[in-house]
């Protein structure tokens, strides 16, 4: 037996070894001991034979093919939903930003930790627009609508996301900037969708559909009865009024429209027919 507190050496090394060595030993049907215990050795390279054949490896690589196309497919079909990553960004936002001013405030650099207060009250700004549930929405929306209506239109949305992504890019760090650009990014992916979506709207609104067609495609996608859709239901709608939208242009387009309230993401068909009748005035840009 070897120390494990002896220094490691060739002559311990060695003595290891022997050591090992002595403690294997091979019986005559092909079976190995170590320490007395039987090992199978024709199981264990049966058994690496059968996982290391030829076709599983193929297997392995077509597998992983399909995976990488599913993700190209999605990157490109842009089906992560927009709003998710403003709020995935919104979030990186806060958190980043509190991690800064603490640094900021121990290296006394005042202008850099205020720049990081703002850019934390930019993040809670995102993921107030963005996500459904912020506790104290219903309080602060009517704020938010009388007093910055930009942010109603999904261009204004577009504008605040770049803006705030440009304030933090400016500071400069490595955080600051995959983040920073990160909401520039999401920020131009608004104004840029909305504005494809627009046009294809207002195409659609020259084709003269019918208020009595348009009520009945509602009324097909509104498979609840409830007199209202939410998101999903609306894609069905567009699609059977005949517009090819991507999923983010529908999610834009949603998120123009006036909801039926603030917890409850549907639309009515009245609010949709108000919006569809200025779809040709909407200001996505």
């Amino acid at each position: 037996m070897v120390d494990e507190s002896t220094p490691l050496n060739a002559a311990t090394a060695t003595a290891a070894a022997t050591a090992v060595a002595a403690n294997v030993t091979t019986t005559a049907d092909g079976h190995v001991k170590v320490g007395g215990v039987d090992v199978d050795t024709k199981a264990i390279k049966a058994a690496a034979a059968a996982v290391l054949t030829k076709e599983n490896a193929d297997k392995a690589k077509v597998f992983a093919k399909a995976q990488y196309d599913k993700l190209k497919k999605i990157a490109s079909d842009g089906n992560m939903s927009l709003t998710f990553l403003a709020l995935v960004g919104g979030v990186a936002m806060m958190v980043t930003s509190v991690m800064g001013v603490v640094g900021r405030f121990l290296t006394l650099s005042w202008v850099g930790a205020l720049f990081d207060v703002y850019i934390f009250f930019f993040g809670v700004l995102v993921v107030f627009l963005e996500w459904k549930k912020f506790p104290g929405r219903d309080k602060y929306n009517m704020v938010i609508h009388t007093y910055f209506h930009f942010l109603d239109y999904i261009w204004g949305r577009g504008v605040l996301y770049f803006v705030a992504g440009s304030l933090q890019f400016s500071l400069f760090g490595l955080l600051d900037i995959a983040v920073g650009g990160f909401m520039c990014f999401v920020g131009i992916l608004y104004i840029i969708v909305g504005k494809i979506a627009h046009a294809k709207f207002v195409n659609a609104k020259e084709a003269m559909l019918s208020e009595h067609t348009i009520a009945a495609k509602f009324n097909e996608a509104d498979v609840e009865d409830k007199g209202s859709i939410n998101l999903e239901q609306f894609e069905i709608m567009t699609k059977s009024l005949g517009m090819e939208l991507e999923k983010r242009e529908v999610e834009i387009a949603f998120l123009e429209i006036p909801k039926v309230s603030d917890k409850e993401d549907r639309i009515t068909l009245e609010s949709f027919k108000n919006w569809w009748t200025k779809a040709d005035t909407l200001d996505f840009v």
